[in-house]
């Protein structure tokens, strides 16, 4: 009797502040799920972390957009690899992009190319997320077949700003992994 495939769950990462807390997420996932972990980062999302950190808490990393990579992440073939995506944190940006059917980066392209649940975490200041265009972006995502999680509010200190400071940001981790387990294809 052989027993039933780990799931394969890839993580999509954006360019945003709350890419820094991305950690404890990864943790969390693996901590509570027995699957194949990948994180693809986009060129931006690079900028905001230290990757060699994140290779140590997944199976897989994948960043960079650049053609000689594609010979072993090519987004068709990354698609054919993973049972779910989820884009946590997910930007305006990618929003758009995956609204207007635009394969803008490696991450948007596997997007265009699943076959499989994809989920995104939108994460952004609030005039930004009450904007028409951001949420007619995210009604014809939920059109399109694709699952939008309402962000939490939360408040912060914003040493720049030198002000607590309120903006949009992910689930807790707890909350992302049992979002993440009820999507899981059956067979896992």
């Amino acid at each position: 009797m052989t027993s039933a495939p780990k799931p394969r769950i890839l993580i999509g990462a954006c360019g945003s502040l709350d890419l820094t807390m991305l950690p404890f997420y990864l943790r969390a996932i693996k901590d509570n799920i027995d699957c194949t972990l990948s994180l693809m980062l986009t060129p931006t999302a690079v900028k905001f972390v230290n990757t060699d950190t994140l290779a140590l808490l997944v199976d897989r990393l994948i960043h960079g957009d650049r053609p000689e990579n594609w010979r072993t992440d090519k987004p068709g073939r990354i698609a054919a690899e993973h049972d779910l995506l989820a884009v946590l944190p997910t930007t305006a940006n990618t929003l758009s992009a995956v609204a207007n059917g635009s394969s803008q980066n490696r991450l948007t392209t596997v997007i265009l190319a699943a076959e499989f649940p994809v989920l995104f975490f939108p994460v952004m200041g609030g005039p930004m997320w009450d904007k028409a265009s951001v949420q007619r972006n995210v009604s014809q995502i939920r059109e399109d077949g694709y699952e939008v999680f309402q962000p939490v509010w939360r408040e912060h200190n914003d040493p720049h700003m030198q002000k607590i400071h309120g903006h949009h940001s992910l689930p807790d981790p707890s909350d992302v992994v049992e979002i993440l387990q009820s999507r899981l294809p059956a067979q896992h």
